[in-house]
């Protein structure tokens, strides 16, 4: 991967919370680069701070010492409605509990993102329907998500991720729900995300199938980087890691 750019670099990244007389630290000192492309996932025990750290690299929340850069763009140095507004350029995230809104179509659930974006309805439209089938739900255009499975709800998911092309794929236990066929179905376009369209894919999970098609897997542990290693030089099966 070394020889692709760097696009997320997090550099002695630190997230403290309590008092300035008893800091409780969730992340202290973390560097990591993330590669253009790569299929990175991430590894730890509750309360490690992968999620954390998940959340800052995606924007979602600041660290307390630090710096993490985008593309080059310094998150800490975005105000609130820059930092909307590079979320929904540039990242797309796919959460365990799909956060859909019920009310909508599958089609109105994965057009709103490009409405914000300025988009018109009909373009919108017409990107949802696109992406829509991409994730083998083009038959499901106007259901509401009561109407279908949890993994059909899961693809939505990802499809509304996928709408404003975004350069990183956040990824929280994306098939931790999901039926063995289903998870396969969303791994293999995790991967083609990766290979064919150069997309960056985070990945918090413990799913083995997920980790084996990994470029590399960081271990954080008691809010720090514990080590990191390429999956090509490792064994992992449905039961292990080695």
């Amino acid at each position: 991967m070394e020889d692709k750019d760097i696009l997320v670099s997090v550099r002695g990244v630190d997230k403290i919370y309590g008092s300035h007389d008893d800091p409780v630290y969730a992340l202290r000192g973390i560097d990591l680069d993330i590669y253009q492309g790569e299929y990175l996932s991430i590894m730890g025990p509750s309360g490690s701070g992968k999620s954390t750290l998940f959340n800052m690299m995606g924007a979602l929340d600041k660290p307390s010492n630090g710096e993490i850069s985008v593309g080059g763009i310094s998150l800490p140095k975005l105000k609130s409605l820059e930092l909307s507004y590079f979320r929904c350029k540039h990242i797309g995230y796919v959460f365990q509990s799909y956060n859909l809104i019920p009310s909508l179509t599958a089609l109105e659930n994965v057009s709103l993102p490009l409405t914000f974006l300025g988009r018109s309805q009909e373009e919108a439209n017409e990107r949802a329907e696109e992406i829509l089938r991409y994730v083998e739900l083009g038959d499901r255009l106007t259901h509401t998500p009561l109407k279908l499975s949890g993994g059909q709800q899961q693809r939505v998911a990802i499809a509304r991720a996928l709408a404003n092309n975004p350069s990183i794929i956040l990824a929280d236990e994306p098939t931790a729900n999901l039926d063995l066929r289903t998870g396969e179905l969303i791994i293999d376009i995790f991967k083609d995300l990766s290979t064919k369209f150069g997309v960056t894919v985070i990945c918090a999970t413990h799913d083995h199938k997920m980790l084996a098609i990994s470029d590399r897997i960081v271990w954080i542990k008691a809010g720090q980087v514990d080590r990191i290693q390429k999956v090509a030089d490792m064994n992992i099966n449905a039961g292990s890691i080695g």
